[in-house]
């Protein structure tokens, strides 16, 4: 699969699942649409971001979105 076809999936399948209603924790901007902030990042790991619990690197403004919304703790690969 093309990452072009991937990220055209991924992206229909976001937005379906928003519009279904399943993920009631989505806030919504004042035109009723789903507020959804989306990082592609290319070989992160779990523990790399200060919310999962990194002290060597400093990422203060995703913590501050982490707190505010929702967090994924389990994946499958």
């Amino acid at each position: 699969m093309k990452r072009r076809d991937f990220l055209k999936a991924l992206s229909l399948n976001v937005a379906a699942l928003a519009q279904s209603g399943c993920v009631k924790t989505i806030t919504r901007t004042s035109k009723g649409r789903p507020n959804i902030v989306f990082f592609l990042v290319d070989d992160l790991g779990w523990a790399d971001i200060g919310c999962y619990g990194s002290s060597f690197y400093e990422t203060p403004n995703v913590d501050a979105l982490a707190a505010e919304s929702m967090r994924f703790t389990d994946a499958y690969a």
